[in-house]
């Protein structure tokens, strides 16, 4: 099983492209990346976390760091600065989306 490591966004005129980089126990990383049809990044979390959620073989979030993609860091201090309220909106829509999974198996 895969979860959700860290979590970049990155402006794309009126879009928002959200690569999520998930890791595994075994050393394994790969990425899934998805544009949001909105400029709000609260949504484009949001609709990038019921993405990865609904794949199936991802099982956790807990700890993802959100940050914005380096070209869109105003200096290089913004890129390490994490948006812990887009890592709130992230981990709580892709839990309410694995419990919507469990539910419709049940």
């Amino acid at each position: 099983m895969w979860r959700v490591d860290q979590v970049f966004l990155a402006r794309s005129g009126v879009r928002t492209e959200v690569i999520s980089s998930l890791v595994n126990d075994h050393g394994g990383l790969r990425n899934l990346s998805v544009v949001a049809p909105t400029e709000d990044p609260a949504e484009a979390v949001r609709h990038a976390a019921r993405f990865v959620a609904g794949k199936g073989n991802v099982s956790s979030a807990r700890n993802a760091r959100v940050r914005w993609a380096r070209e869109q860091a105003a200096t290089e201090q913004d890129d390490l600065v994490r948006d812990r309220a887009l890592e709130d909106e992230f981990l709580d829509a892709f839990e309410e989306t694995l419990q919507e999974i469990r539910d419709r198996m049940r």
